[in-house]
């Protein structure tokens, strides 16, 4: 179990952050965004939202100076401190250990270090006069590292470690043998190591387990500096920020309220919008109705002049545009079913060696089951169901499913997508709907138009989980074995997808470390760990509850 007992003070600073005006962002012809303007201060925490594509990792870039804008202006705070997490973290050496890795946030003192040890590694075999002048350079080394504070960092940076749940048997590991939910936790020690007083973080839930989650959201609760971050996880956006910024083409449209109060919010704020335009309308009406009338009567001359020019002065409400696509998803069962769905005993998942999870007696699915299925990273969840898909073999064990079933598998990696397809191709080869079905069901995910004629090998990774999707809807299957279906997805996509699967009156086996979807649509819970499979009714807020002194 994680521990959360971390308290690292950011760096001390006065004023704001950063401050954005009319910014905007284009790629060759095409605007990506424009018009941002934003101010950061020293304790905001902020949530930068939109759909895919919007362009909110680039504004991200932006404001970290990783990119330029192509017009406006940005002003950084000369004390700033920035501490980055992107997407995918880069590390100075795969081959470094956890030790090693953590000492290079200071450039200087890790290049100091890595002379060190050539110093040290050269000596091992040399002699006579060549030793001594490499003991002599060894000395000038070491003289420098002192100057520079180096053993004094190097213990800070040890009492960070442990702070971030790192033991000292751990850390010679080299980082390639990290798992994702470590390697967060290196990266964010690396980031407090250099006391930050800017946190940035770029979908920072990608690919951790809920137990690494949970850790990272009570280590952000107690930081003391400002926060700006992106993600598609609702629950950790609303624990985290108090301040919604929705990207759009023409700037940010900002809320003062963590993400589910920005949906109540938004609503209103569209009503009022709408209500405001049709009473502009109906004023306008009345308006041009009295020039039109009186137009070319003299008597009435002076007063249609009068109001034309009001008019003109007049600032125009803009309507309403409904300016984000639904992503509309139906499933249809292709059969009726019996109680009975999937049926296992005594099975047993993983290598034979290695045993990842023991499902120990008599396992049932019945029809109505939505079961989430939890576990650390690596406890064999994916594996579980590549299992009851026949990919993997059991070690021991039997599988039995109902001969009414017809199963829609999502594999986590889309490893079932051919690359060297385009999308309507891909999707033609799975299917037997004709085209103007499949066109259908791809234009209701957003693939519309010369979109279908894509290639697969060029799509994101949102854009390939709508396509897999796409799949599934087209198969006709009435049970459904999905592997983290809603990665990749932005929010309003996510949000839909669940209110499909929460719609779709099959059984329902999912591998996910999304808790909007693991309480929204499921009513059981299996816990993969440390071997043991565990039920627990309910779903994942039910779960918790039992299990609020582990979590």
């Amino acid at each position: 179990m994680l521990k959360n007992n971390i308290i690292i003070k950011s760096k001390p600073i006065e004023g704001s952050l950063i401050a954005l005006s009319k910014v905007s962002k284009k790629f060759g012809t095409q605007k990506v965004f424009s018009g941002v303007d934003m101010v950061v201060n020293k304790s905001d925490r902020i949530a930068i939202i939109g759909p895919n594509g919007t362009g909110k990792s680039i504004l991200v870039k932006i404001i970290i100076g990783l990119f330029k804008s192509d017009g406006g202006d940005v002003q950084r705070n000369k004390a700033l401190s920035i501490g980055y997490l992107p997407q995918e973290t880069h590390w100075n050496s795969l081959d470094n250990s956890i030790l090693e890795e953590m000492m290079s946030a200071d450039k200087l003192i890790y290049n100091l270090i890595v002379k060190k040890r050539e110093y040290e590694n050269s000596m091992a075999d040399a002699n006579g006069k060549n030793l001594e002048e490499k003991i002599i350079e060894y000395g000038e080394v070491v003289s420098d590292y002192e100057a520079n504070n180096g053993y004094e960092y190097e213990e800070l940076a040890e009492e960070v470690l442990e702070k971030f749940n790192f033991l000292e048997s751990e850390w010679s590991r080299k980082i390639e043998s990290l798992s994702g939910g470590e390697k967060t936790r290196l990266a964010l020690a690396k980031i407090a190591l250099q006391k930050p007083n800017l946190l940035v973080l770029d979908e920072p839930t990608n690919h951790l387990d809920l137990e690494t989650i949970n850790w990272l959201e009570n280590f952000l609760a107690d930081w003391d500096g400002a926060i700006i971050a992106v993600s598609h996880d609702k629950r950790f956006l609303d624990l985290v920020c108090d301040k919604t910024f929705e990207l759009q083409s023409g700037g940010l449209e900002k809320y003062y309220c963590n993400y589910s109060g920005y949906l109540e919010e938004r609503q209103e704020r569209e009503q009022r919008k709408k209500e405001e335009y049709k009473r502009q309308e109906k004023y306008l009406g009345k308006q041009n109705e009295f020039i039109e009338r009186f137009r070319y009567k003299a008597t009435k001359a002076k007063a249609v002049q009068s109001r034309i020019k009001m008019l003109d002065k007049l600032e125009k409400v803009q309507e309403p545009k409904e300016n984000r696509k639904k992503v509309k998803i139906k499933f249809n069962i292709s059969k009726r079913l019996p109680q009975k769905v999937l049926e296992f005993k005594d099975l047993f998942i993983g290598g034979k060696e290695f045993p990842l999870a023991v499902f120990e007696g008599d396992w049932t699915v019945e029809k109505g089951s939505k079961i989430g299925i939890i576990g650390p990273n690596g406890a064999g969840k994916s594996t579980f169901l590549k299992t009851l898909v026949g990919k993997n073999d059991s070690i021991e064990g039997k599988i039995k499913f109902s001969s009414e079933i017809k199963i829609g598998y999502y594999a986590q990696a889309h490893e079932e997508l051919d690359p060297k397809k385009n999308i309507l191709e891909e999707v033609e080869s799975k299917v037997r709907e004709g085209q103007e079905k499949i066109r259908t069901v791809l234009g209701a995910l957003l693939f519309s138009g010369e979109d279908v004629f894509k290639s697969i090998s060029d799509l994101s990774g949102g854009e390939r989980a709508r396509v897999a999707i796409a799949e599934l809807i087209l198969s006709g299957s009435n049970m459904l074995l999905l592997d983290e279906p809603t990665n990749h997805l932005d929010l309003e996509s996510k949000g839909a997808m669940i209110e499909v699967l929460k719609s779709f009156s099959g059984p329902i086996m999912i591998v996910s470390h999304d808790r909007s979807v693991l309480s929204e649509v499921c009513n059981v819970i299996w816990e993969i760990k440390n071997n043991e499979v565990k039920e627990y009714l309910g779903n994942y807020d039910d779960y918790e509850e039992k299990n609020s002194c582990v979590l």
